[in-house]
C-alpha cells in the first residue's frame, strides 16, 4: 500500500533512535519509529501486491450513531445559518456543505434555526461528516467549500515538526488516511447505496477505471522513488512523500465526486 512505498523513501535518513513518525489517534498525535529497511518503489525485484481492487480494507459507513469526541481525529465547531437546495447546507463564513441526509434527515436540518451549533469531524471509517451535538447524530459530508481534514491535519502537524525527517513522516502518514478514504468510498459506490443505485454497465466502469488507476499509480510511484530518490538533501524526501500522497488524494477525491447526487 501507499505508505509501504513512501517508507522506503526515507528509511536512508533515520537518524538511530530518532522518533521520525508522526502517528495521529483520537486525542492528539503518537510519535512513532518508524522500521530503518523498508522496500523503494522502482529497486528491481519489489513487486506491488494489489488484493482485489482495495488497496487497504474499506470500512462500510456508519451513520446516525451518537459518537464520543475521543472518536474522532479531527473536530470543528462550526455554526449553521440555512439549506441551500436539496443538498446542500450554509454555514456561517460563507461555507457549503453538501450531506447524505443519512443519520440527519432533510426532515431533521428543517428544523434547525440560524445559529445552531454543529461540528465538522473526521475519523478514517465515517471520513468527513457534519454532526450534531445536541442529538449525537452525523451525515456524511459529501463535497465542501472547506478544507478537507486530513488536508488540515496534515498541514497544522507540518507546521509543528521539529525537522524535515518528521515532516516528510508526516506526508506518509497522511498518504495512509487518503488510502484509507478512496478505498471508504470505493465501496459506498459498489453497495448500491449512494447516490443511487448504479446500472451494471457503470459499475463495470467504475471497476475497470479502478484497475488501470492501480497500475497508473504503482508506475508513477516507481517513478518518484527513482528520480527522488537519486537526488540528495532530506527536502527531496518530503518532495517524494507529498508527491505520492497527491496521487492518491486526487484519486479519493475523483471518486468522492460520484458520490454526489
Amino acid at each position: 500500500h501507499l505508505g509501504g512505498h513512501l517508507g522506503g523513501h526515507l528509511g536512508g535518513y533515520r537518524r538511530q533512535g530518532a522518533p521520525i513518525g508522526i502517528e495521529w489517534r483520537a486525542g492528539g498525535k503518537v510519535p512513532v519509529k518508524m522500521k530503518p529497511r523498508c522496500h523503494r518503489a522502482g529497486v528491481r525485484g519489489d513487486r506491488v501486491r494489489i488484493f482485489g481492487i482495495f488497496l487497504l480494507a474499506g470500512t462500510a459507513l456508519g451513520v446516525g450513531v451518537p459518537a464520543g469526541a475521543n472518536e474522532w481525529l479531527y473536530r470543528e465547531e462550526v455554526s449553521y445559518v440555512t439549506r441551500n437546495g436539496a443538498v446542500s447546507i450554509e454555514l456561517k463564513g460563507g461555507h457549503e456543505l453538501q450531506v447524505s441526509y443519512a443519520g440527519i434527515t432533510w426532515k431533521d436540518v428543517s428544523g434547525w434555526k440560524a445559529g445552531r451549533r454543529l461540528v465538522m469531524a473526521y475519523k478514517p471509517e465515517t471520513g468527513s461528516v457534519l454532526l450534531d451535538p445536541a442529538t449525537g447524530k452525523h451525515t456524511s459530508i459529501l463535497s465542501s467549500t472547506k478544507m478537507h481534514p486530513i488536508d488540515t491535519l496534515w498541514r497544522k502537524e507540518a507546521r509543528e515538526a521539529p525537522n524535515m525527517i518528521a515532516s516528510a513522516a508526516i506526508q506518509v502518514k497522511a498518504g495512509g488516511l487518503w488510502d484509507k478514504e478512496l478505498n471508504r468510498v470505493y465501496k459506498l459506490l459498489l453497495e448500491d447505496a449512494w447516490p443511487r443505485k448504479f446500472t451494471r454497465q457503470e459499475k463495470d466502469a467504475l471497476i475497470s477505471s479502478q484497475r488501470k488507476w492501480i497500475q497508473f499509480r504503482d508506475a508513477q510511484l516507481a517513478a518518484i522513488g527513482l528520480v527522488y530518490g537519486k537526488r540528495n538533501g532530506t527536502v527531496q524526501k518530503i518532495n517524494s512523500a507529498h508527491r505520492a500522497m497527491e496521487l492518491t488524494r486526487s484519486q479519493a477525491l475523483r471518486l468522492g465526486s460520484f458520490l454526489v447526487p
